[in-house]
């Protein structure tokens, strides 16, 4: 570690006790004498109070979450300090301390999802809802011992309510007026017999949106999504209990929130453009051509214009898990089998114009099997020993299309003669990735307690990983049958390569086998990346022609990947009391590497077999942290310091024109401090709260893509780049933080009145993987609250939310609008803002 990292964790390491040392002057005559609640968490894999484990974790209870209407992981950010989710145009991105990965779907999340147990690796299924959960719980940093090679940068570990030994259910209805969402969720549980217990519940949700789409008039994204659960509890003996666990669900979505915003009228690019369209705006090219007059829309108003997109997500999963104590000793097995698939329709130029589309499909089959060994507590030695094996298939198709009435037609038209659009009307390029991944582990963390008061933790994970890749694309007809080589269509895979920067099966062909002549004008080839004195023939690593303009790369491609990799952890923990306990811990991690399935072309590499595979991503963190328990039990404050450093961080990049590219940024380093707590400041009221400083710093990224209008100093192989050395990561603001207060009180002699109000506050971040200037969201304040009825025991309750109360427009992702800088020159950019203010009317019942 450089010497500059050494002395930033001996500051923070420093800062840390002298903020814990003057929190804690507050006096037990200051406080209430009421004891907290115990949070009950599974981080280390076995049932203990949030206070005794050190980790830097925050937990949100399924009381919490049903109170206020959280419907899924991305409503988990406002509660939890470093911790982010946004959704992109083709995926959802996930941080914690500022690590995610980004838009592809060949990547492993950087926060490993395990849902009791069983690991969930697709970004999209952040976006399937809540049902039913008993806890959720934020886990900060590496966590590669216990929770596996995909947490690199913390995880989420989210467990269901289980079945109860009494009869008890619950029905809730909520209804938010500004949106008409509506949401209904039931439940029952209870035995069976003696031995035999059981808990089904079910969810339904339907919302218009918080858009509105001005050129097919109506409201979006319209979701619609059920999700239904059954567990059965069986007691098999007095020793061995087996719990069976089955899940469907679909959420489906109908448009999306994007919006474009910032077009300025085009440049006319360097001399000798295609397309110069100088003054114009990117709407105004549009209309010139056709386009639906929505298009001039181009302000954040909640409007957008859009020919319409859907998501249509489907999941299921079978869950078995055998739980058996013999003596003091815990046997665990848990053996799973998920299925998840979408399909899903882009409007991807993100406007009311025809210009193409993108459809894509993913299935992801896994089946994984994990046996755990535990010992007792409280001998001189206790550990946690372990097997996990894991399959999967996963399979990605999308196809990019042009239809016969797409402006481009016409574009083409104008600009390369009559008829040349008619080459491309009714195509496509069909892409199809797969990957085939085997996944063998053994772990163990041992904990030797020296003494009343200091535990040595060791900790280690052994895991081979195997894996096999492939990726083509081809152009073909809308229908999917092929070109037909005999006639004048057979020059579309020419243009796609032109137009959207796609290599494609087809050039490779016609390199074989030449092609009939080419209607497109001869200046185009060098555009084009053909060799402009023979253009059937393209321009290939192999080639040495001095007429090459550089060749997008070669399909198919394929590789395969068998990587063994060892992770350890440290971790020296000082058990000051029963209210005080200290911990310094040293881990390291690492992703899987794998290969990219969202590639047009081989980008800034030597060849596209070179760009498909890229590395392990790899973390080493340092953490100082702290858990004490204040004015009888009336006062719980936790906090971390952490440096982390990342090596080979995998990075996923827009090209600028439709594709994605993938590659290993060499380094990062993190540091920061994390403070939370909660406060039972009267009988009535409790505080809770928490914190976060985050520093990001990209150590070396020399081949970052850059914005439109930003300057290049870098070139690879004749690409130009961005140099972000020195930059933060998008989505990371430097300071973080939320502070909640519920205070109830008794109304007369049976029921209860309670005001529930929290607060986040977010500093300023980049919404952009480019870094645009043009796309930062200022630092924002969000403040909800719920005011509700209901008798003492909890039986039943009326309440209302409301959310977003200062009415914040709050820019969670955004980009250059597709071809309209890298062809048009004209500066656009789609944006996505999550909604206004809202408020529902909720119902709960529990009998």
């Amino acid at each position: 570690m450089k010497n500059d990292k050494l002395f930033r964790f001996a500051a923070i390491a420093a800062i840390a006790p002298a903020t814990i040392l003057s929190t804690t002057s507050v006096t037990a005559q200051e406080v209430s004498t009421r004891v907290l609640d115990e949070v009950i968490v599974t981080a280390a894999y076995r049932e203990q109070g949030l206070q005794d484990v050190p980790v830097s974790i925050s937990a949100v209870t399924g009381e919490m979450m049903a109170e206020a209407a959280l419907q899924s992981p991305s409503d988990i950010q406002f509660l939890v300090p470093n911790f982010t989710l946004t959704e992109s145009g083709i995926s959802t991105n996930t941080f914690i301390r500022g690590i995610g990965s980004g838009i592809n779907q060949g990547f492993e999340q950087s926060v490993g999802t395990y849902v009791d147990g069983v690991y969930r690796s697709r970004g999209q299924q952040f976006r399937a809802p809540f049902l039913d959960t008993a806890r959720v719980e934020v886990l900060r940093g590496p966590q590669s011992i216990l929770f596996g090679k995909n947490s690199v940068a913390g995880a989420l570990n989210i467990s269901s309510a289980a079945p109860t030994n009494e009869f008890e259910g619950s029905l809730m209805l909520s209804n938010e007026f500004e949106n008409n969402e509506t949401i209904v969720e039931g439940m029952l549980s209870g035995p069976i017999s003696d031995r035999v217990r059981y808990r089904v519940a079910a969810r339904s949700r339907q919302l218009d949106g918080h858009m509105k789409n001005i050129t097919l008039d109506r409201d979006e994204p319209e979701r619609d999504d059920w999700a239904a659960r059954a567990t059965l509890e069986f007691d098999v003996s007095d020793n061995l209990t087996a719990t069976l666990k089955a899940e469907l669900g679909e959420f489906d979505v109908t448009g999306r929130h994007i919006e474009i915003i910032n077009e300025e009228p085009s440049t006319g690019g360097p001399a000798g453009n295609l397309f110069p369209f100088f003054g114009a705006e990117w709407n105004q090219i549009l209309q010139i051509f056709g386009a639906d007059s929505s298009v001039a829309n181009t302000s954040q108003d909640e409007q957008r214009s859009s020919n319409g997109d859907f998501s249509n997500n489907e999941s299921s999963e079978i869950v078995l898990t055998l739980d058996w104590a013999f003596g003091d000793y815990n046997l665990e097995s848990i053996t799973a089998v998920s299925d998840f698939e979408y399909d899903e329709f882009c409007d991807c130029d993100f406007t009311g114009a025809v210009v193409f589309g993108a459809a894509l499909q993913e299935k992801y089959e896994q089946v994984s099997q994990e046996i755990r060994l535990s010992s007792p507590l409280g001998e001189t030695f206790d550990y946690i020993a372990g097997v996990y094996y894991q399959t999967s298939d996963h399979t990605y198709s999308d196809q990019i299309t042009v239809p016969g009435n797409s402006v481009l037609l016409p574009i083409l038209d104008a600009l390369q003669g009559a008829g040349t659009g008619s080459l491309v009307a009714d195509t496509q390029a069909s892409r199809i990735a797969t990957v085939e991944n085997d996944v063998l582990s053994a772990f163990a963390q041992v904990s030797w307690h020296i003494g009343d008061a200091f535990t040595l933790q060791l900790g280690a994970r052994v895991t081979k990983d195997e894996r096999d890749g492939a990726r083509t694309l081809s152009v073909t007809e809308i229908d999917f049958d092929p070109l037909d080589l005999a006639s004048a269509q057979i020059q579309a895979p020419f243009i796609y390569a032109g137009l959207f920067d796609i290599t494609s099966t087809n050039l490779v062909d016609y390199s074989q086998s030449p092609s009939p002549a080419l209607s497109v004008p001869a200046n185009a080839f060098l555009f084009y990346g053909f060799d402009t004195t023979d253009p059937t023939i393209p321009c290939t690593a192999a080639s040495d022609s001095a007429n090459c303009a550089g060749a997008l790369g070669e399909l198919p491609v394929e590789g395969s990947r068998d990587k063994t990799k060892f992770s350890p952890e440290v971790k020296f923990v000082w058990d000051i009391g029963d209210d005080a306990l200290l911990y310094f811990s040293w881990s390291e991690g690492f992703k899987s590497g794998s290969f990219d399935f969202r590639a047009n072309n081989k980008n800034f590499y030597a060849t596209s077999a070179e760009s498909f595979e890229f590395d392990d991503e790899e973390a080493t963190n340092f953490e100082l942290g702290g858990k004490f328990t204040l004015a009888g039990g009336a006062f719980e404050l936790n906090a971390a310091a952490f440096v982390t450093e990342y090596d080979d961080l995998q990075i996923s990049i827009f090209d600028g024109t439709l594709g994605f590219n993938v590659g290993n940024a060499a380094s990062a380093d993190i540091w920061g401090l994390e403070l939370d707590w909660r406060w039972a400041a009267t009988e009535n009221l409790t505080v809770t709260g928490g914190i976060a400083k985050l520093d990001f710093e990209f150590t070396d990224f020399p081949n970052g893509q850059c914005y439109f209008g930003a300057t290049s100093d870098v070139t690879l192989n004749g690409v130009a780049l961005c140099d972000y050395t020195g930059n933060s990561n998008q989505m990371v603001s430097d300071y973080q933080g939320n502070i909640a207060l519920d205070y109830r009180v008794p109304v007369g002699s049976n029921l209860e009145f309670r005001t529930m109000f929290d607060l986040f506050f977010t500093d300023d971040y980049h919404a952009s993987a480019t870094f645009d200037p043009a796309l930062v969201q200022d630092s924002y304040t969000m403040t909800n609250a719920r005011l509700s009825i209901g008798d003492q025991d909890g039986r039943w309750q009326i309440a209302v939310l409301a959310k977003n109360l200062s009415d914040e427009k709050v820019l969670t992702f955004g980009g250059d609008a597709p071809l309209a800088t890298t062809r048009f020159y004209a500066n656009s950019n789609y944006v996505f803002f999550n909604p206004g203010r809202t408020i529902a009317l909720q119902g709960l019942l529990r009998f």
